[in-house]
């Protein structure tokens, strides 16, 4: 076998990209990945900061197997290629063999049918395949786009179906969006407006990994994205993605946590338009709710509607990373607040209404934001009107049925239990039987 190229000689070694991309994705330093690879291999004296810089400028290409296996855990990566390895001894992947084309077609069905190795499952096979992944050393206006194209088609999949499905392949087009910030460019802006594209790419995986329930690996992703908005100067993206985190701690029951992060996100909100402050104030309501301040989080969403009310798109025409707001969300998201306020005792009447219009208003796409208020009326329902909360959930657990999202299982056990003191009723008993079949707790 003959290779087209010869190997850089030692002295002309390239950066390796793809590790600092795979480090900065998840928010770490050297020295904190450093510390990570030590803990995991209990390394007395541990690795510093200056071996991680030796790795990522190319002077080492190859650590020894510890290492590269530590560093493989450590950043999610399914091979070493993935982060940029490779041994001197062998050819480099970029070099192109020539192959016997004759005889690899010639090859008889029963023997290709075998060609990945007895006993290596499909998944193993092509985690062990690594493709070219050259990042450009000039990067223009032509690659925010990309970005930008690439992230709202993940957007568009990750509502209608969860963040289960996609979440690998949004990882993997982050790592690639993180290497072109180390790449030059001459057009003015770009770099700005990559950091924020990069950025709103990172929030958008950050939260299909909540929906995983990778919650430590999603607040890494959280972080990257901030970062990434605090380089860029935009100070609407930096609060969209507090916001976020401060949803991600409120499903984690952080509820002082949620609220710290998104009066953050509120400083200085006077310099954003009217729709971004109307999302920041329902959702601080969330936090304030749920810590029974009842007349405070009546307040935020009634501050919320007054912003919204005042907003006109004309003047202030929505980001990509608020395309997600409109009537619908803040009323699901007020009815969710005033939901948790009427299990307190509140009259449940305008929770249920503003839970209602959010189903009726979502538009197409918007799945799993509308299932996600479906299912929180019917298990308010079912403490009103247990037969109306059957109807709505009979519907809901339909919807459910076709997304893949933890959020949604948690939803669904939501509404199991709250059937539970009516399980007699056979409708009812059916319903949980429904749920019990998506989420495997008993009926």
């Amino acid at each position: 076998m003959t290779y087209g190229k010869v190997k850089k000689m030692a002295g002309d070694s390239e950066r390796n990209r793809r590790l600092a991309a795979a480090r900065r994705a998840l928010g770490l330093t050297q020295i904190e990945l450093a510390e990570r690879v030590s803990r995991r291999l209990g390394l007395d004296p541990p690795l510093d900061g200056y071996y991680l810089s030796k790795l990522e400028r190319g002077v080492h290409t190859w650590p020894n197997a510890e290492y590269r296996q530590a560093l493989r855990a450590e950043l999610g990566a399914g091979t070493d290629a993935e982060l940029g390895f490779y041994s001197s001894r062998s050819a480099p992947e970029e070099d192109i063999p020539d192959v016997d084309r004759r005889s690899f077609f010639a090859l008889g069905p029963a023997v290709a049918g075998g060609l990945i190795g007895g006993g290596t499952s499909a998944s193993d096979f092509l985690a062990s395949i690594d493709l070219p992944n050259h990042a450009p050393a000039l990067v223009g206006r032509a690659d925010v786009d990309h970005i930008a194209q690439s992230t709202r088609a993940f957007k568009e999949w990750d509502r209608r179906v969860g963040g289960e499905l996609s979440v690998q392949a949004v990882a993997g087009q982050l790592r690639w969006g993180a290497t072109l910030l180390d790449a030059r460019t001459s057009q003015p802006g770009v770099r700005e407006d990559l950091h924020s594209a990069v950025g709103h790419l990172g929030q958008v995986l950050a939260w299909m990994v909540v929906d995983c329930g990778a919650h430590d690996v999603a607040q890494r992703y959280f972080r990257f994205a901030v970062h990434c908005a605090e380089q860029a100067g935009n100070h609407s993206l930096r609060a969209v993605v507090l916001s976020t985190m401060s949803r991600h701690q409120f499903h984690l029951g952080q509820y002082e946590d949620a609220l710290s992060t998104i009066e953050l996100a509120q400083v200085r909100a006077d310099r954003l338009p009217h729709a971004e402050q109307a999302m920041l104030s329902v959702v601080r309501s969330r936090p304030l709710a749920s810590l029974g301040r009842r007349s405070d989080a009546l307040a935020a969403i009634g501050y919320a509607e007054e912003q919204f009310d005042a907003y006109d798109p004309r003047q202030h025409p929505q980001v990509a990373w608020m395309e997600f707001f409109d009537r619908a969300e803040l009323a699901g998201d007020a009815g969710h607040s005033l939901a948790d306020l009427a299990l307190s005792g509140a009259d449940p009447e305008p929770a249920l209404d503003q839970l209602g219009f959010a189903v009726a208003s979502h538009t197409a796409g918007y799945n799993r934001a509308r299932a996600f208020c479906h299912l929180k009326s019917a298990s308010l329902w079912m403490k009103v009107d247990p037969a109306v909360a059957v109807q709505q959930g009979a519907q809901a657990v339909a919807a459910a049925e076709s997304l893949r999202s933890g959020r949604i299982r948690s939803y669904l056990r939501e509404l199991h239990s709250a059937a539970g003191p009516h399980s007699k009723a056979g409708d009812v008993a059916e319903l949980r039987r429904r749920i019990s079949r998506l989420t495997q707790v008993p009926a």
